[in-house]
């Protein structure tokens, strides 16, 4: 399936600033991407590079499974699988899209979306079974389906395997497409399907379900966000504020010029070096210097720069006495480092 280049159910939790695992602007970056082949060379922006993960592998590999063992539990069968569909009836919103798993025959709008997880993350991230303690990403995705389809109800249905999918791969046990798109295992299971393994982790216990219903005053948020993105950053081809320091690596790629800080950047320069002499590793600490360093690259990106014999490949910050006080462009290997 080509990548969409809308906001599609997957992307919206990252609009929102509510992703773990991206950030607005790298949406942003993909969908502007999609709609203009060549924008990211074009702008000096890095192109975001589509990674086709272990876990999407498996997940893929096990939809048709999870549909089965839904399909039982719910006495109910599941059609309209991948059916496409856009909010507004008139397509005054037609920006905001999205593919379903499928949708249940008898219950009236009531749609299915499937994932498979593992047990460390489904033991740190979902509640009890029945209700709608998912992931807040998962959340964000269902209410997004119902906005476009209109349906009232989604049953998310999580198969979890008892160990990581990268722990099944370093054993040589993994999923392999076959002619039709069926899979099979390869390695030690080779002779079991991919249905046989999905019903034997059902029976151990590992199946589980969740009903999340449609929230109205979110969905309302959800559109008035996702509209102010679109026409903001999409249609006026403006970036979304950096949230990551690999944002700031993605949009900022020629940095120039010498800034002169204010008495805050001043402070936030001193409380990042701070920061950085008394720690190692992760943390606390470690999120605060890598926020700071985000801030203050925000600032340097914004502020107005003077170019001069230091600065004609990099941006460097100076204190209001003329100190260089930090700089950040590439180092030796061509990486860019803020120091």
């Amino acid at each position: 399936m080509p990548k969409p280049i809308n906001i599609s159910a997957s992307r919206g939790a990252a609009i929102l600033g509510l992703s773990k695992w991206r950030t607005p602007v790298q949406v942003w970056l993909e969908i502007m991407e999609g709609r203009q082949p060549g924008f990211c060379e074009k702008n000096k922006f890095l192109l975001p590079e589509f990674e086709y993960t272990s876990a999407m592998k498996w997940g893929h590999a096990f939809e048709s499974a999870i549909i089965e063992l839904a399909e039982g539990k719910r006495g109910d069968t599941i059609a309209a699988r991948e059916h496409f569909s856009f909010y507004g009836k008139t397509g005054e919103h037609g920006y905001i899209t999205c593919h379903i798993d499928g949708a249940y025959s008898s219950s009236m709008g009531t749609l299915h979306e499937g994932k498979t997880t593992s047990i460390m993350y489904y033991r740190d991230n979902f509640g009890e079974p029945g209700t709608d303690q998912v992931p807040i990403e998962y959340q964000i995705q269902c209410q997004h389906q119902m906005i476009c389809t209109g349906a009232e109800k989604v049953i998310l249905s999580v198969l979890v395997f008892p160990k990581r999918v990268e722990e099944w791969e370093e054993m040589g046990i993994e999923p392999v497409e076959m002619i039709g798109g069926q899979y099979r295992f390869s390695g030690e299971f080779q002779t079991y399907s991919i249905l046989q393994w999905a019903h034997v982790l059902n029976q151990m216990g590992y199946f589980h379900q969740y009903e999340i219903n449609a929230h109205p005053e979110l969905q309302q948020q959800m559109i008035k966000a996702y509209t102010e993105f679109w026409n903001e950053n999409v249609l006026k081809e403006m970036p979304p504020e950096p949230k990551s320091y690999d944002d700031i690596k993605a949009l900022v790629r020629e940095p120039v010029g010498t800034i002169v800080a204010d008495e805050n950047l001043e402070y936030l320069v001193s409380e990042y070096k701070q920061i950085k002499s008394e720690i190692s590793g992760t943390g606390p600490l470690a999120k605060r210097a890598d926020d700071i360093k985000v801030e203050v690259l925000n600032k340097m990106n914004e502020s107005e720069h003077v170019l001069d014999d230091d600065s004609k490949d990099k941006y460097i910050l100076r204190d209001r006495a003329g100190k260089k006080i930090a700089s950040y462009g590439k180092n030796k290997n061509g990486v860019f480092v803020f120091r």
